[in-house]
């Protein structure tokens, strides 16, 4: 693993926005009706976004779980480490897009504004549930479409390959289709449970590897389309 990322684990506290959303998991084709959960998210502002449009979205994540004010002094003491990291790190980005570092972590700190909002002012809603992978507290094909970021193959040392493959069935028990991106993990590397968690899922699901029209970490351009 690089070390200018190794937390030793997934970043609760680093959100991702509605377009990044649907440039790296490619969403034009999604309609306005479809039921769609955000697996894994965090203090992603997707749900906050499309939900404030009118369509149905649901988030899970294990953060749901705390306070506004847990998640947002989380993202106080990762910011400083992420900061640091991308001007490590900064050959192994593309930067045509979101400029520099330091307007990554702008980004994503109105990301956690937004998302934050509509956390407080819903959270009798219904639409942000506390809950983790592999066991989600949904019925099976609740949803439409299913959506992992930033977890499954980033994340590639800490979840194994049985781990990967229980989560995807997981995913796939409670939606129609689910995408998951990036396919690279944290050395910027294809992950190497990627070509053998496709051969699993083969053997019961369509598994294909599937480009879409975003690259910030270079060689990132290709999420998993499962149905």
């Amino acid at each position: 693993m690089s070390s200018e990322f190794n937390f030793g684990g997934a970043v609760p506290a680093w959100g991702r926005s509605a377009a990044e959303y649907e440039a790296f998991f490619a969403l034009s084709d999604v309609p306005s009706s479809a039921r769609v959960l955000d697996c894994g998210g965090g203090p992603s502002s997707f749900t906050a976004e499309w939900g404030g449009t009118g369509r149905f979205v649901v988030a899970v994540d294990p953060v749901y779980g705390f306070s506004g004010h847990k998640i947002e002094a989380d993202f106080q003491s990762t910011s400083a480490r992420m900061l640091k990291g991308a001007r490590e790190a900064y050959a192994r980005f593309r930067w045509d897009h979101y400029g520099s570092p330091e307007s990554v972590v702008r980004l994503r700190r109105d990301v956690l504004s937004t998302f934050l909002r509509d956390f407080r002012s819903a959270s009798a809603s219904g639409r942000y549930v506390a809950g983790r992978l592999p066991d989600l507290p949904f019925r099976s094909k609740t949803f439409d479409l299913v959506l992992c970021s930033h977890l499954l193959f980033l994340f590639s040392a800490e979840f194994n390959l049985e781990m990967h493959v229980a989560c995807l069935w997981e995913l796939l028990r409670v939606g129609r289709e689910v995408r998951v991106y990036p396919l690279l993990d944290m050395s910027g590397k294809p992950s190497r449970h990627l070509d053998h968690t496709i051969q699993k899922m083969r053997d019961r699901a369509d598994a294909e590897v599937v480009p879409v029209p975003f690259e910030f970490r270079r060689g990132d351009t290709n999420m998993l389309r499962l149905t």
